[in-house]
């Protein structure tokens, strides 16, 4: 019988981290879409709470506060999933590091920057607009920014390395060049406001990206 009940203890802890798992994404997207719909500071716990059907406590407990909430809201959007790897582990980038021609690089980084600026654009503005106010979301801002340009430092490195990066450029200037355009708030003005297709994005991106960087 000991032996019966040991090997289902794995089992009713499999299905207890995956009951935990559920309910942290179920918070997870309901704070997403009443930070994004309401914004930061008008979005209570509480209301994420009913949104996600759960009670104040387990918000705490099974993700976190606020803050938490839209730091982890806001790294999963980017990549697209609650996987740990970065954007730059993934399979696409990691075949992007392997290109030795510059439009190419180019082409392939315009497809995964718009598609990540699509997933997070409407965050982007929420961490903007609450930075002002809330001292943890002006780190996370900070911190963004950060990520933004280390970002752009990457691919301006596999351009040097392909040979490709116009002459008329040196590396910090072209990732200044670079950050302008991986700014998330592009899309969310050219998309969200100005009604651009998506296509049309991603096309408008590849274009100025080839002519801003490549002779």
């Amino acid at each position: 019988m000991p032996e019966r009940l040991g090997s289902r203890a794995p089992y009713r802890s499999g299905i207890r981290a995956q009951q935990a798992a559920n309910t942290r994404s179920a918070v997870l997207k309901a704070a997403a879409e009443l930070f994004t719909t309401r914004g930061y500071a008008a979005t209570s716990v509480d209301a994420i709470a009913e949104a996600a059907g759960v009670s104040r406590s387990t918000v705490f407990t099974a993700a976190g506060g606020k803050p938490w909430l839209l730091k982890t809201a806001y790294d999963q959007a980017i990549v697209g999933d609650d996987r740990p790897e970065s954007l730059a582990e993934r399979p696409e980038s990691r075949a992007m590091q392997s290109l030795s021609d510059g439009a190419e690089i180019i082409a392939v980084y315009a497809a995964i920057l718009a598609g990540a600026v699509a997933r997070v654009s409407a965050l982007y503005h929420v961490v903007r607009m609450a930075s002002d106010a809330d001292p943890d979301v002006a780190a996370l801002w900070q911190d963004i920014q950060r990520q933004r340009r280390a970002g752009a430092d990457q691919i301006v490195a596999l351009l040097v390395s392909a040979d490709a990066l116009s002459k008329h450029l040196d590396a910090d200037h072209a990732a200044d060049v670079i950050t302008v355009y991986n700014d998330p708030g592009i899309y969310h003005h050219l998309v969200g406001a100005r009604g651009w297709t998506y296509e049309a994005f991603q096309d408008w991106l590849a274009r100025a990206l080839v002519r801003e960087l490549l002779d």
